[in-house]
């Protein structure tokens, strides 16, 4: 595989894992306030999604990228050798790759950073950005 594929794919990788890993962690949290009462607007979620975005964006893609960079390296191999189900390969190593990232930080700080995540539900929100991370990375590369 050419290197002029590899880097715009992980790049597209982690772009969309860290965009919808954001939104999915501000639904989820507005989702929360909603359930204790809180009436939010649809102006203020799509101003505070866009604000999460680009706030937490940063620090978050760099947490991706760190994870997807081993699960990609790994889901390569992986597919070398398998020949086989290219997508579902990428995929589960993008979901992998955001559950090891989000468990370690939990570890780390005993309770994970990313609110959103912090429910089954929330943690799985995360799970799928990172699938569909690792299915554009199979995508761009193919």
């Amino acid at each position: 595989m050419r290197i002029v594929k590899i880097v715009p794919g992980f790049v597209l990788a982690v772009i969309v894992a860290t965009v919808l890993g954001s939104i999915a962690h501000t639904q989820f949290v507005l989702a929360g306030l909603t359930e204790l009462g809180i009436e939010i607007p649809v102006s203020d979620r799509l101003s505070t999604t866009m604000h999460d975005i680009a706030g937490m964006g940063p620090m978050f893609g760099l947490i991706v990228a760190i994870g997807f960079l081993v699960a990609m390296a790994a889901a390569a191999l992986v597919y070398r050798y398998a020949r086989t189900q290219r997508y579902l390969v990428y995929g589960v190593a993008g979901a992998v790759a955001l559950a090891v990232a989000l468990t370690a930080m939990g570890t780390v700080y005993e309770i994970t950073p990313i609110a959103g995540a912090r429910t089954a539900l929330g943690f799985i929100a995360q799970m799928i950005a990172g699938a569909l991370g690792g299915l554009a990375f199979a995508r761009v590369t193919r």
